[in-house]
């Protein structure tokens, strides 16, 4: 390897080297958001502490990009049934997923940020 091309070639190589971390922590965080991480409810079971807030049915696109990622995730290979989202007091913002995959239904909870909350047969109603 001599001249401008193989200094072209050490330095691409380079480049790559230092880009697989940060896509391998990448995929990492998205890994994370599928396991539910349960949230502060206060003592009060989860459809108590919804129940406090605005419900209504809502299209994906009506979602934030991370909490439609994650509900896409979740869907994959399965049909996304039905969205409903909730705005509690304070300003909090979770959508709940009714999905229909490899013959169940199941609902997952996920924040406006992309994290799961919770998955389930009935998870918030």
């Amino acid at each position: 390897m001599t001249g401008q091309k193989g200094w072209a070639l050490l330095a691409s190589f380079g480049l790559a080297l230092v880009g697989l971390p940060a896509a391998g922590y990448a995929q990492g965080q998205e890994d994370a958001k599928m396991t539910p991480s349960p949230v502060d409810t206060g003592g009060r079971s989860l459809e108590d502490f919804l129940e406090q807030g605005k419900e209504w049915e809502v299209t994906l696109e009506s979602a934030s990009p991370e909490a439609r990622d994650t509900i896409l995730r979740w869907a994959a290979g399965g049909r996304l049934d039905k969205l409903e989202m909730y705005t509690l007091p304070g300003g909090r913002v979770f959508f709940e997923a009714h999905i229909s995959k490899d013959g169940r239904d199941f609902e997952v909870l996920v924040t406006s940020d992309g994290q799961t909350v919770a998955q389930g047969s009935d998870i918030g109603d």
